[in-house]
């Protein structure tokens, strides 16, 4: 037990009364959002054309291929340029661009990851043949 200067009474926690440790929250990482520098990067890579359909009418922001609630990180690997309708057809908001049924557009952006793009978000030679399926 310690006391202060101020007579206030501060009890020792039970864990150091016992000599436990105490365990560490885990710390999330910090870096799901984008920066301005790996969305310009993305947008290049890409050619500033949505890559399921091709549009130039693109979101601001890249899509999180793996959302950001289940873990995904703001790594050029996990961004794909998309169009507002792709994007909804991605979140299951809507059919794709050619009739795709909405439970298949988030399947379609991880495929389309592992398919084009290498281990630092680069694309993969000769992948560019598969953009605008």
């Amino acid at each position: 037990m310690t006391v202060n200067l101020r007579n206030e009474f501060n009890p020792y926690p039970k864990s150091k009364q016992l000599g436990l440790k105490t365990k560490k929250k885990r710390k999330s990482p910090k870096n799901k959002n984008f920066t301005q520098a790996i969305k310009l990067a993305i947008f290049k890579r890409d050619e500033h054309r949505c890559v399921k359909c091709g549009s130039h009418k693109i979101e601001n922001v890249p899509h999180h291929v793996i959302y950001k609630s289940q873990g995904g990180l703001g790594t050029k690997q996990n961004g794909a340029t998309v169009c507002r309708l792709c994007h909804d057809w991605a979140h299951h908001k809507r059919k794709g661009p050619n009739g795709e049924p909405s439970s298949e557009g988030r399947q379609w952006f991880v495929d389309w990851c592992n398919r084009c793009l290498d281990e630092n978000g680069d694309r993969k030679e000769g992948a560019r043949e598969e953009v605008y399926t």
